[in-house]
């Protein structure tokens, strides 16, 4: 019998080496570039710490981050650019660390307690929160002007839950958003004007906290 012509058709089995080289190449590429984004985010949060607001460039960032600014500039067009993924990555890091601390703590107080002197903790050593309403406090004020809202969803998906337990909730009297709005513009402002004795703050909110988890005078206790 005849054996069908191959002329001109390249074995499927030449394509595979090939394909997957290419694959790993382009999975390589994508990991330098990765790399690469995250170390610019991180030496603009190092430019910022060392300079201010006002003063950092691209050149600091980049000189900080030990790539060139030419580099800098295929990331990221410009330092606005730049600083606004600053923010989305930092606020992002802060929730997700927020709940993987939460989850090893049981539920109610103890949980709340967990957050909040990790909020404290955080906002006490983070690079660069304690210096921006020093050197850039119009820049401050700006910001958390514009991402409030984003702020306030974010600590509803850490607080919302505990907070909807608490008896004034369970009587009807406030919603559990209500207190998210009022717990955030407590900790804004704890960021704007913070406590020379940090744990101070965070024991005062959970003071708050047990006051509102009490059952109101003459009301009575939950089965």
């Amino acid at each position: 019998m005849a054996q069908p012509s191959t002329h001109g058709v390249r074995p499927s089995r030449a394509r595979g080496p090939a394909a997957s080289g290419r694959g790993r190449a382009a999975g390589s590429r994508e990991a330098v570039r990765a790399r690469t984004r995250e170390r610019l985010l991180d030496g603009a949060l190092e430019a910022l710490a060392r300079h201010g607001l006002g003063k950092a460039s691209m050149s600091d960032v980049s000189a900080c981050a030990r790539v060139s600014r030419g580099t800098a500039y295929r990331y990221f067009p410009d330092l606005d650019a730049l600083l606004t993924e600053v923010v989305r990555r930092e606020a992002d890091r802060f929730e997700r660390q927020v709940w993987d601390a939460m989850a090893s703590a049981p539920e109610g107080e103890q949980r709340l307690e967990v957050a909040l002197d990790f909020a404290a903790r955080m906002a006490r050593e983070h690079p660069v929160l304690q210096r921006l309403p020093e050197t850039d406090p119009a820049f401050v004020l700006a910001t958390l002007r514009e991402r409030f809202p984003g702020i306030r969803e974010s600590f509803g998906r850490l607080f919302s839950a505990l907070l909807a337990d608490t008896e004034l909730v369970r009587q009807g009297l406030l919603g559990a958003d209500q207190l998210v709005d009022w717990l955030t513009r407590l900790m804004v402002s704890t960021f704007l004007f913070p406590d020379e004795r940090p744990e101070d703050t965070a024991a005062g909110l959970r003071a708050v906290y047990r006051l509102l988890a009490s059952p109101a005078r003459g009301t009575p206790p939950r089965d």
